[in-house]
């Protein structure tokens, strides 16, 4: 097999892992969707959230993986081989898209999740009381006892709330790395695609230069020949004059004498 079948099927080995990648990634996107939409209301779950984080994290990592392979093929050469690396980087950027406006979603969602918890969430103070470890028979005292269970079982409630909080947080964070890695994704494969395309161009410019050099020999060579044809035809034409010209002036002395 030769180097040139060796690059082309190396190319539609990592194109079509790139395309099946796609195909992945808008499944993902639609699933996404649908949870995301569960996101603050009735049917919302634990479960639910899990699978998102499980998803999201699998579709970024797909993501990365089809970003290398892109770095396999974008040096390719041959016109047709370049047309399709730039149908494949135009079917990732937009899939990439739809990633990115299902995640930006998923943190506006949070943030607004995020600030109704801190809304609500008031660390309450216990009663205070001169005699606070006295207990008695007596109303008042005991309805003391009963706040001050309450205020423990709130404030339990207030750790699992802080949790919570800290855990939506630290997913917005998460979201927004994941967002700005994308974004550089976009970046660095349109440069590379960039200059590469750069490159190929100048390549293709020199080659059609030079072709048109040839030509312009070619087209030198050829008026050069014909001239050279021209001139060797008068050369011709005029010895052929002259030797009959001889021939008459032989003939005249001939028979005069």
């Amino acid at each position: 097999m030769n180097s040139y079948d060796s690059s082309d099927a190396d190319f539609q080995r990592h194109s079509q892992f790139i395309s099946t990648s796609v195909q992945k990634i808008y499944q993902n996107v639609s699933s996404m969707n649908r949870m995301v939409n569960q996101v603050g209301t009735a049917q919302e779950t634990p479960e639910i959230r899990q699978q998102l984080h499980q998803i999201r994290t699998y579709t970024q990592q797909l993501i990365k993986d089809t970003d290398a392979s892109f770095k396999d093929i974008v040096n390719c050469k041959d016109r047709h081989l370049k047309i399709q690396r730039d149908r494949l980087v135009d079917e990732f950027t937009a899939a990439l898209t739809a990633f990115q406006a299902v995640q930006k979603k998923t943190v506006e969602l949070e943030k607004n999740a995020v600030r109704q918890s801190k809304a609500h969430i008031s660390i309450p103070k216990p009663p205070s009381s001169k005699n606070s470890n006295s207990y008695s028979d007596s109303p008042f005292e005991n309805n003391f006892v009963e706040s001050r269970g309450q205020t423990q079982a709130q404030l339990q409630q207030e750790e699992i709330d802080l949790q919570a909080l800290e855990d939506q947080e630290r997913t917005i964070r998460e979201l927004e790395e994941n967002i700005v890695g994308v974004n550089e994704i976009y970046k660095k494969l349109g440069a590379l695609v960039y200059e590469q395309g750069q490159t190929i161009d100048s390549i293709e410019a020199s080659v059609e230069n030079a072709s048109v050099f040839v030509q312009d020999g070619t087209e030198q060579l050829r008026r050069a020949s014909h001239y050279s044809n021209q001139a060797r035809k008068k050369k011709l034409i005029l010895a052929l004059i002259l030797a009959t010209i001889v021939a008459v002036i032989l003939l005249l002395i001939f028979f005069r004498n």
